[in-house]
């Protein structure tokens, strides 16, 4: 009796200091909504950070307008241990600016297929493991030894590496500020830094400055089509591509064919003889009535794995007497590492060129990525396959 008294007593206690409870949180959800913090957008009043706020201060030396924009770039700055930019640009974090990051990473056709995008890496170089070699099993005789074996690893470096993007602003759009003017630069600066990343993701030379590629990789698997190269006449390249994957154990993953748009419209075209002497034949993705019909899906089917076209991809390479030979590459893309520090660099110049006489502003972004292939075997290019 006395035990159920006692829990009556604390349950009218707690009820007495409820009220007093839900006036103390409304107070705190009151001060949380007013509060402007530093990192985003969360659906409320929050403080956005706007580039062109941030172009304005940087260039006029004049942060009235721009009191958040000056906040997070300066408080970023303190939090440094090292200069940010070593030609005296702004640091935007990243997480200031998580809906251009997120455009970056869309209009990117190696994130597309899958590559895994490392954020806000610290030090210089970034060491990633894997391993090379497993353990071996061995059938043993009665009373015999067990010969031992190892796991081997080894380690993939990520460096910091710069790209840029200019822009060019006329002082009156920057002075206006308007919504739809700063979604523009954005726009176009995501389009020039996604393409410069794209690119040297697929095919990066490994020097001056720029990242190592898939193709540059040393161990990838490669299939030629010939002396001089050769034209699309059936789907056994693809299949092929996939057989390389397989063969070395490395056919999982987020896998996917990218392509120039040739190759894509030589798919479609593709005609399958009906008879010997048939020089039209059939369309080999029926039931397409021409083939422009033929659909992204249908592609996929036929070739068993999603297909993505990058129009940077070159049309114009030598083999034999070919100059013009494409490329495509195929494989587990999250074995394709995309490291980023930090976020963006801002630096802006109304002297820069000649900005001055016409009266405009240069906005130079820079980002510092690095690009890695954690497993060679797990991709395979052709590079010779003619198009027109």
């Amino acid at each position: 009796m006395s035990t159920i008294y006692t829990i009556e007593k604390l349950m009218r206690e707690i009820a007495d200091e409820l009220p007093d409870l839900k006036r103390r949180v409304a107070e705190l959800e009151t001060k949380t909504r007013a509060r402007k913090w530093l990192g985003g957008d969360d659906g409320g009043d929050t403080m956005k950070f706007s580039l062109f706020k941030a172009i304005r201060g940087v260039v006029l030396n004049d942060w009235a307008e721009a009191s958040h924009e000056r906040d997070v770039i300066y408080s970023h700055r303190r939090d440094l241990t090292t200069t940010p930019d070593s030609s005296g640009g702004y640091l935007v974090p990243s997480r200031e600016i998580p809906e251009l990051i997120e455009m970056l990473q869309a209009q990117t056709t190696v994130v597309q297929a899958g590559a895994t995008v490392l954020q806000d890496l610290k030090g210089s170089p970034v060491t990633i493991p894997k391993q090379t070699a497993g353990a071996t099993a061995y059938w043993v005789a009665e009373n015999s030894a067990i010969t031992p074996s190892d796991l081997t690893f080894a380690q993939v470096s990520l460096t910091p590496r710069k790209v840029a993007a200019m822009v060019k602003l006329s002082n009156e759009l920057l002075a206006m500020s308007l919504p739809q003017a700063e979604a523009v630069v954005r726009q176009d600066l995501v389009q020039q830094l996604s393409l410069a990343v794209d690119l040297a993701a697929l095919r990066g030379s490994g020097t001056n400055g720029q990242p190592t590629g898939v193709a540059n990789t040393s161990g990838i698997n490669t299939i030629a089509l010939g002396t001089n190269g050769s034209y699309l006449s059936s789907l056994d390249l693809f299949f092929d591509m996939v057989a390389e994957l397989e063969e070395g154990n490395a056919l999982r993953g987020k896998l996917a064919f990218i392509c120039h748009p040739k190759v894509k419209a030589a798919l479609r075209k593709l005609k399958t003889p009906q008879y010997s002497d048939d020089t039209g034949g059939e369309y080999t993705l029926p039931p397409l009535v021409t083939a422009i019909l033929a659909t992204d899906q249908a592609l996929e089917q036929a070739v068993g794995y999603p297909i993505l076209a990058s129009t940077q991809l070159p049309t114009n390479l030598t083999k034999g007497t070919s100059t013009n030979c494409t490329e495509i590459y195929f494989g587990n893309w999250a074995d394709l590492l995309i490291g980023q520090w930090g976020g963006l660099s801002i630096l802006a110049s109304p002297h820069a060129g000649d900005a001055f006489a016409k009266d405009m502003t240069w906005v130079r972004v820079t980002m510092v990525v690095d690009v890695a292939v954690r497993h060679p075997e797990s991709f395979c290019l052709c590079s010779d396959l003619r198009v027109d």
